[in-house]
């Protein structure tokens, strides 16, 4: 998917600097909730109370990842 993108290698070098945590969620409505409490893909755009909005730092470093999709989501859990 990113793979041949120009941002890959630095996604890969981030992501691998420090701990991951993992998460799979599931439930009525979750996709929508979530990404209510995670707030905005640009942190300059999420609101303050969100993840994003108080820990992120940029675009490239947002602290955290949410699927758009139930079907986004299957594919990425399987990764």
């Amino acid at each position: 998917m990113h793979r041949k993108r120009p941002f890959f290698a630095r996604l890969v070098e981030f992501i691998t600097s420090g701990l991951v945590v993992a998460m799979g969620w599931e439930g009525d409505g979750l996709i929508a909730s979530a990404r209510k409490l995670i707030g905005a893909t640009k942190s300059l755009e999420a609101e303050p109370g969100t993840i994003r909005g108080d820990l992120a730092v940029n675009i490239g470093r947002n602290v955290i990842h949410s699927s758009d999709a139930a079907e986004t989501a299957a594919f990425e859990i399987r990764l």
